[in-house]
């Protein structure tokens, strides 16, 4: 009879088929026996003992072994007893009795079989790696998770004594509870966190739970694994030490703190820049760090950072001996659910001052220029008057020669004086989102184009261009060439298409086009029949944002200018 995993007697259990046919042929021999000496007592209950042992063995045959000895039983009592029909009445009787017998001994052994089946596949299927062991020392049975957690096959285990899989240092934490030889005196020791050494000599981290069973003479010894548990914990402990180091070792400073501003936590540098400790800082605001000043542009920004999750400002901090410095501040939630915020702020005195004085000193320089400029321009402005006297008195050829010559070098100067005030004006103010629609119709009223030439504007209603102030100039340009150099133009295209990295915005005209050899020439400063400052102004403006201008037209089917333009510095307004 199989036992499941609960110790068995194998030596006896593999006799089991020999004693039920000894006793059957015991039964009957001793049956002939009595029917020939008439002893008609003893006999018949020798039959319970075959039966009982072949229905608790075998519960699902015991029935029909029961049947089949029962009509031997009868055969026999018919043949010797010449048919007497008491006898034969009698013992047909005892063979239903047998067979009564036999079916509640199968149905109560069935039964208990079923519920050791099911218990059995409680403990192989728990999800926890369970071992039985036997007289709390060798293992008898496992379940698979238990060879999946050791490495090793049950065969194997069977052959190991249980504390040989248990760290030497984590045994003696159970030991501490009951020893080898105690042990089966214990009713439980659980939820001990132990090691086990695996067969091919890792350690697998685990929580461990041994129950003794007194009766059955067997130790459940139960373990979940927690490796990975314990490795994420110490890939946590790690982060968390890093981000520690990151947070104090930081040369920005760090707050963390609430949406109404109690300060939680910040960092050294934050400590230092503010020159409060960190105690006194845990019991200040946030907000009360900005002088009054700044208290409604606080505000603004984290309506915006409640409403977008970050925001980023330039603000003022009133340090505790009340000096006041300029800070750049990012602030982001890093936990929506309990409202926590970290934000980075950083000094930017130095820069401001920096700044200011640059400005200032731009400012001068501009001034400095418009005047020297517009002064160089008025004295140009006699000398070619004065030239216009000299042509119309002077009679002779030669020096009516040179004058005009003169006048040519004074115009041409006066040109590039006229172009560095553009020049100088580029990248004077910082950029800006403009609307290329908006753009182009003011370079044809300001060009008088006239209504004969037809400009196309191809999916451009709303799309804005991060560039410098000066990018009005580029789309003239670009037209005014067009109607300069481009002969015949009737039609002009602006359309703009994404790409992966860019977008691309395309300038197009359907004039003579430009020549292969100069697609690169007209973007050189003093290049063509015009002083050339045209394309060459307008590559420069692009540059600032880091937009890129190339001819990329067929010649003789028109000029066609592509603009790259970075993904980020271009979008579409709604």
């Amino acid at each position: 009879m199989n036992q499941g995993y609960l110790p068995s007697d194998e030596k006896i259990t593999k006799y089991y088929p020999h004693i039920i046919a000894a006793t059957s042929l015991v039964s009957l021999g001793f049956t002939v026996f009595c029917i020939l000496n008439n002893i008609n007592i003893l006999y018949p209950h020798l039959y319970y003992i075959p039966i009982t042992i072949t229905a608790i063995c075998y519960p699902k045959k015991g029935v029909a072994f029961a049947i089949l000895l029962a009509i031997l039983y009868l055969f026999i009592t018919f043949l010797l007893t010449n048919a007497n029909p008491l006898i034969i009445s009698e013992n047909l009787m005892r063979t239903v009795v047998f067979v009564g017998i036999a079916a509640v001994v199968s149905t109560i052994s069935q039964s208990l079989r079923e519920d050791s089946l099911k218990y059995q596949r409680l403990f192989d299927n728990s999800g926890a790696a369970t071992a039985v062991i036997y007289k709390s020392k060798k293992i008898i049975h496992c379940n698979d998770e238990f060879e999946n957690i050791t490495g090793f096959s049950l065969k194997e285990l069977k052959r190991k004594d249980w504390t040989e899989l248990i760290e030497k240092e984590d045994l003696l934490k159970i030991l501490q509870y009951a020893n080898q030889k105690s042990l089966q005196e214990q009713n439980a020791i659980k939820n001990i966190e132990i090691r086990i050494i695996k067969k091919n000599g890792s350690m697998c981290y685990s929580i461990a739970s041994v129950h003794n069973i007194k009766e059955q003479k067997i130790t459940l010894f139960s373990v979940i694994d927690i490796t990975e548990k314990k490795n994420a914990e110490k890939i946590l402990r790690i982060n968390e030490e890093r981000y520690k180091k990151l947070f104090q070792q930081s040369t920005d400073a760090i707050f963390i703190h609430s949406f109404e501003g109690k300060i939680y936590d910040a960092n050294n540098q934050a400590v230092k820049l503010t020159g409060y400790t960190l105690d006194e800082l845990r019991q200040i605001p946030a907000k009360s760090l900005h002088p009054d000043s700044e208290q409604e542009l606080f505000d603004k920004n984290y309506e915006n950072l409640k409403r977008a999750g970050h925001c980023e400002f330039e603000s003022r901090y009133k340090k505790s001996d009340s000096s006041i410095i300029d800070v750049d501040i990012r602030s982001v939630i890093v936990d929506i659910k309990t409202n926590v915020v970290q934000s980075i702020v950083r000094d930017i005195t130095l820069r401001k001052k920096n700044e200011d004085a640059l400005m200032i000193a731009s400012k001068k320089l501009s001034i400095l220029s418009s005047i020297t400029r517009h002064d160089i321009l008025n004295q140009i402005m006699v000398a070619l008057a004065n030239m216009e006297f000299a042509l119309e008195d002077s009679h002779e050829k030669e020096v009516m020669e040179f004058i005009d010559k003169a006048k040519t070098s004074v115009s041409t100067i006066q040109k590039q004086i006229e172009f560095s005030k553009d020049y100088q004006n580029m990248g004077g103010k910082p950029p800006r989102w403009q609307n290329i629609d908006n753009l182009i119709d003011r370079c044809l009223k300001n060009l008088n184009i006239p209504e004969s030439v037809i400009v196309i504007k191809e999916e451009i209603s709303g799309v804005e261009v991060y560039a410098d102030p000066m990018l009005e100039k580029v789309f003239c340009n670009l037209i005014g060439n067009s109607m300069m150099h481009g002969g015949d133009v009737s039609e002009i295209k602006i359309a703009v298409c994404k790409r992966e990295e860019f977008y691309l915005v395309t300038y197009s005209d359907n004039g003579k086009g430009v020549p292969d050899e100069k697609k690169e020439l007209i973007f050189r400063a003093g290049y063509g029949s015009n002083q050339g400052y045209g394309l060459y102004l307008v590559k420069e403006i692009l540059s600032i944002t880091g937009i890129k201008i190339a001819e990329t037209g067929i010649p003789g089917r028109g000029a066609e200018f592509e603009l790259l333009v970075p993904k980020n510095d271009l979008r579409i307004a709604l």
